[in-house]
């Protein structure tokens, strides 16, 4: 039987809170770099895409808590483990949709709220329903990690045809398939188990490794447009992003090449989440200055 009460753990769990903060943060990065000050549209920016971010954690739930049901890391999630209602869910989602979305349209711009919209749309009706049939899935779901950004900056005013925009819109899109390789790579007898397919599923670990290597140097490539479309100038920052590129290139080059790897996912993860955390510090340094 369900619990009666829902603590407040549960709801943090099922919107999967740390998840949807960092999303929320890149939509005020991309709000920061825009404006090149901290103003306050970074709450209304902040608690709409983060309630619009936890909706589409909790319906992507809903949508796969048969399949969180077999898998390992996931069976403990509210749903599966039947800690909260699906009646319950479906009401929190719904709440937070429409607070996120109404708090974005009073206060952000007609593109802000029609990005917002788009990318549950993407993520819950494109990107969820295709993990059971293309292992080609991760490239569709980075497209949901690049949007973020996008609505910080429509939100303060500015275009999606701006070079500086795109560039980090594309860092941030390639930064997620690197991230989603690993996740496959750590979990992939829990996805083999709930019919997830995967285009690693034929590959040896040490293949998997190499394409990671290769999507994340891509990722820090991208970087190095931001000097030439003055995204970031100075020459301290430059050398912070040549830097920053170099230790991540090295420590995955050394994962997946050398012999006999030792590849440390949690390192690995860490590596990969410090190395956005700091672009994303650079980024809003730059627009500080």
């Amino acid at each position: 039987m369900p619990h009666k009460k829902y603590g407040m753990n549960q709801i943090l769990k099922l919107t999967r809170i740390n998840m949807s903060t960092a999303i929320a943060i890149s939509a005020v990065a991309g709000l920061i770099f825009f404006r090149g000050e901290l103003t306050t549209e970074i709450i209304p920016v902040f608690s709409g895409v983060l309630l619009l971010a936890s909706a589409a954690t909790v319906l992507n739930q809903i949508q796969e808590r048969h399949q969180d049901a077999l898998m390992t890391r996931t069976m403990d999630r509210p749903l599966p483990s039947k800690k909260m209602t699906l009646k319950k869910a479906s009401l929190l989602t719904l709440i937070m949709g429409i607070s996120g979305t109404v708090i974005l349209y009073f206060f952000t711009t007609p593109l802000t709220v029609a990005l917002g919209l788009f990318n549950i749309i993407w993520y819950n009706g494109v990107y969820t329903p295709l993990k059971r049939h293309t292992g080609f899935v991760v490239i569709i779901g980075a497209v949901t990690g690049a949007l973020p950004p996008m609505m910080g900056w429509t939100a303060a005013g500015g275009s999606l045809a701006d070079p500086k925009i795109i560039f980090i819109a594309a860092f941030f899109f390639l930064w997620q398939i690197p991230h989603f390789l690993l996740l496959l790579l750590r979990y992939k007898e829990d996805y083999q188990r709930a019919g997830f397919q995967s285009a690693t599923s034929s590959m040896t670990d040490n293949q998997v490794k190499s394409i990671v290597f290769m999507w994340t140097l891509g990722t820090a490539l991208i970087t190095l447009f931001f000097p030439v479309f003055g995204i970031i100038s100075g020459t301290f920052l430059i050398v912070c992003i040549i830097l920053l590129n170099a230790m991540l290139i090295v420590f995955f080059y050394r994962s997946a090449f050398k012999r006999n790897p030792e590849f440390n996912l949690r390192r690995a993860f860490g590596s990969l989440y410090l190395y956005q955390l700091s672009i994303l510090a650079i980024l809003i340094s730059e627009a500080l200055k």
